[in-house]
């Protein structure tokens, strides 16, 4: 079959699943922050009781177009809230909320995917812009500085800076804008089905979901990835720039 090369101007990444996550889990750390209170929890429960209740919240979305820093704090207040309230609580919650909420932007509880910072470097130096384009809440920025990663990109873009989360084209839409590229010169690469592959291809972006654990979804194989390395055997540099090769 003959092959079809696409030339390719922008990447975009989702933040967190792709680039980084917590470190050593979302469970972990809040069980790790409770015990200071003298609260004993298994994190493996407190894990699937936060995603229970981030899924029943509908997660950032749920805070609508128009947000501040306040009002989510307090979505994170009530959702901590929720996660911890089949433990008995948190003595002096607000004060064990204000700690555990700050804490997240601290690069320590972060962990950085190894192959991160050579695949960014390889595809600036090929030339392509490089964005973010996330779910995240208006804290993204200040970690981003955190992890040293703000310089490799050209620009992010949060669905709460955008009032929009993914998979609604309005932030696809808006990246295209600030990487001055089309859809058919973009790759999306992210982690969730629903917010990444099928928001990008809605614009027409090329999306790309990184699959690491490879549990062997039903994504088709030529737009799964176990590795970001892979997107560099997925593009090749050419005389005429950066080109995306598929059959």
């Amino acid at each position: 079959m003959k092959k079809i090369r696409t030339k390719i101007k922008a990447v975009f990444f989702d933040a967190g699943g792709t680039l980084f996550r917590p470190y050593p889990s979302v469970g972990e750390i809040y069980a790790k922050s409770a015990l200071v209170y003298g609260v004993q929890c298994d994190p493996e429960l407190l894990e699937a009781t936060f995603y229970a209740a981030w899924k029943k919240r509908g997660g950032l979305a749920s805070l609508g177009t128009e947000t501040s820093e306040e009002k989510e704090r307090m979505w994170w207040y009530s959702l901590v809230q929720e996660v911890f309230a089949g433990h008995g609580g948190v003595p002096e919650f607000d004060k064990f909320f204000h700690v555990l909420h700050r804490s997240f932007e601290d690069k320590e509880l972060w962990e950085i995917f190894p192959e991160v910072h050579e695949v960014l470097r390889e595809l600036r130096n090929r030339g392509v812009t490089l964005g973010i384009v996330s779910n995240w809440d208006l804290r993204l920025a200040k970690l981003l500085v955190n992890l040293n990663l703000h310089s490799d990109f050209d620009f992010f873009i949060s669905s709460s800076l955008c009032g929009a989360t993914k998979p609604n084209p309005k932030i696809f839409r808006e990246a295209l804008q600030l990487a001055k590229s089309k859809p058919e010169e973009t790759i999306h690469v992210g982690d969730t089905y629903e917010e990444d592959v099928v928001g990008a291809k809605a614009v027409g972006i090329y999306p790309l979901l990184i699959d690491r654990t490879q549990n062997g979804n039903s994504v088709p194989k030529k737009l799964r990835i176990s590795s970001l390395k892979e997107i560099l055997e997925r593009v090749s540099f050419c005389p005429t720039g950066t080109v995306l090769t598929s059959n």
